[in-house]
């Protein structure tokens, strides 16, 4: 009698052996499925038994239209007050967003201020708005809901100048000449 037992029970044992050692390779090959290019090769347990399989390609990445974006963020500038600039007075200018003119030396408003930001709002003013025409001084100061507002303009005498939102349009007048 031999290590193994019979002559069959060695060709078991090395058959058994054949087997797992043609399981472990299969499981120590490459992944079950490996792409190249368009073709994918299916690898079974055995080494000899490779198959091709053609596999559909995948299309371009697609564009997608958009609409442009729109800056949402817009503050309004706008102000009625006598010391705020105006666009259709003597040498009118802007530039991004500080404005200046010439506006009338007398009047509601002689020299004054009109200030608004977000919350608040501020008005001081001299001019000829008194009773029979005479001098009459106010200051005005109010809080109120925050809103997109937000400016600042200023007179003295005939000069006026202003600080607006710098996404006003035009970005720059000279003599109310539009540049840009």
């Amino acid at each position: 009698s031999s290590l193994f037992g019979s002559p069959k029970r060695l060709q078991q044992i090395v058959c058994l052996c054949l087997c797992i050692y043609l399981i472990k390779l299969g499981e120590m090959a490459a992944p079950r499925q490996q792409t190249i290019d368009t073709k994918v090769i299916q690898v079974s347990p055995a080494p000899d038994s490779c198959t091709e399989q053609d596999v559909e390609k995948l299309g371009p990445a697609q564009h997608v239209m958009m609409v442009e974006p729109m800056h949402s963020a817009v503050i309004n500038s706008d102000s009625r007050h006598p010391s705020a600039t105006v666009a259709s007075e003597a040498l009118y200018s802007k530039l991004l967003c500080y404005t200046c003119s010439i506006g009338e030396v007398l009047g509601p408003v002689i020299c004054g201020t009109h200030e608004v930001f977000f919350c608040c709002e501020s008005m001081n003013e001299l001019g000829l708005g008194g009773k029979g025409g005479c001098f009459k001084c106010l200051d005005s100061h109010e809080l109120f809901i925050p809103e997109a507002r937000c400016g600042l303009f200023s007179k003295c005498f005939c000069i006026k100048c202003g600080c607006v939102s710098p996404l006003d349009k035009p970005f720059l007048v000279l003599n109310k000449k539009t540049i840009v």
